[in-house]
């Protein structure tokens, strides 16, 4: 999580729009005076809505994985 939100870096490293990571790319939306709040928020949803099928899709899987933790044996 530390990498996926990381902002510092990449700033300093790339310089092609194209190559931009999530979070700059919604810093983008951002100006000096004004926000652009609503595309701020729909891309917001369009960048969660693959973690949140992938959850769907494995959702088994973690659920097995976190009840074999706490078995001893």
């Amino acid at each position: 999580m530390g990498s996926w939100n990381n902002f510092l870096l990449p700033v300093v490293i790339l310089f092609d729009p194209e190559m931009f990571t999530l979070p700059l790319g919604l810093n983008t939306f951002k100006g000096q005076y004004i926000s652009y709040w609503n595309y701020i928020m729909a891309a917001s949803v369009v960048f969660t809505v693959p973690v949140l099928v992938l959850y769907i899709f494995f959702n088994r899987y973690f659920i097995r994985g976190v009840t074999f933790t706490g078995t001893k044996g």
